[in-house]
């Protein structure tokens, strides 16, 4: 019910339904032969308003539609990329993981002259 009296504010033929009435009433009092033929147009008027609204909320919706359809696919590839970095860096902590282990597990004696920094951090790691 909105939706028509929205269309008759908003369109020109819900505009022109609504002059037409008007000019039915008072064909009713000064020119009553017409009355009928003004209140067939107004109604013919206000159909057209109607379809009119509805084609400009199906075209909405279809653009809103394809808005979506294209953040989807856009979000897919953010999904994607995503998923692609957590993977190599999932790759690379196991890397560094073994190469810890290994560096952990390695005896005093293959240590070699190493800087205090890097010695003390190696320390930490064991």
């Amino acid at each position: 019910m909105i939706g028509l009296a929205l269309a008759l504010v908003w369109t020109v033929p819900g505009i022109a339904a609504l002059v037409s009435m008007g000019a039915a009433a008072l064909a009713f009092a000064y020119l009553p032969r017409l009355a009928v033929p003004l209140i067939c147009l107004a109604v013919i008027l206000y159909g057209v308003a109607f379809v009119s609204r509805i084609r400009d909320e199906i075209d909405t919706a279809r653009r809103d539609l394809a808005t979506a359809k294209a953040t989807v696919e856009t979000q897919k590839l953010s999904i994607a990329a995503l998923e692609r970095t957590s993977a190599a860096a999932a790759t690379r902590a196991k890397a560094n993981a073994a190469a810890r282990v290994r560096i952990g597990n390695a005896p005093a004696s293959d240590d070699g002259p190493v800087a205090p920094v890097l010695g003390q951090t190696l320390q930490r790691f064991r």
